[in-house]
């Protein structure tokens, strides 16, 4: 596989990873549907909830976005509970409640695309360079949600009740709704904060 094709492979596996937040989980091989994750922003490792059972596992692979032969992704992970509260906290922001019992932080090992190509952790958990802006960026965005549901609709064409804008990174932003959270990708990436303020005033010119 060429250079070309490698950054085309990382860039699929970053839009995958990020694009979802609920997969499955396969502990040593045995199914846990619908888990629920972010990525954390200061790492780019996830945070998921769990069942206790799961840690016990030697291999954990989260599916993306279910368990099926023509699965897009296979992320190998190492799960610990050593996890900050503010990932926490902010796995709350996506989902709103902790599924399952515990609090886990998964290390990502490597991520194995349907293709058959394989991206590396260090081409995956990448900390988001917005880090520092996330909260003013979600609430410039969250100051006319009924502009931020005409965005999210002509970026993705779904109409969405009740949005709130509770994360953004380069490629794109997470908007949580009445059924779920919905991953809304920019026309084009942004380099830092400035360019994303940009974005947002552009777009928010464009539906009002």
């Amino acid at each position: 596989m060429n250079n070309d094709d490698h950054l085309h492979a990382t860039d699929r596996a970053t839009r995958l990873l990020k694009g979802h937040t609920q997969a499955t989980l396969l502990a040593d091989s045995t199914p846990y549907d619908s888990v629920c994750y972010i990525v954390e922003p200061r790492t780019g490792s996830l945070v998921l909830s769990v069942e206790e059972a799961i840690l016990d596992a030697d291999d954990v692979v989260l599916v993306i976005p279910e368990d099926r032969f023509d699965a897009p992704m296979r992320v190998s992970l190492d799960l610990s509970t050593n996890i900050e509260e503010e990932a926490c906290d902010r796995f709350l922001a996506y989902h709103l409640h902790q599924p399952s019992s515990i609090w886990a932080l998964g290390r990502i090992n490597f991520a194995k695309l349907e293709s058959g190509e394989v991206v590396g952790t260090d081409e995956l958990e990448i900390p988001n360079p917005l880090i520092d802006a996330l909260a003013g960026l979600c609430k410039k965005l969250n100051t006319d949600r009924k502009a931020l549901g005409e965005v999210c609709k002509l970026l993705t064409k779904a109409k969405v009740d009740e949005p709130l804008a509770v994360g953004i990174d380069p490629i794109g932003m997470d908007v949580r709704t009445k059924f779920g959270v919905l991953r809304v990708e920019f026309p084009s990436p942004v380099e830092d904060a400035t360019q994303a303020e940009d974005v947002i005033a552009a777009l928010y010119g464009g539906v009002s």
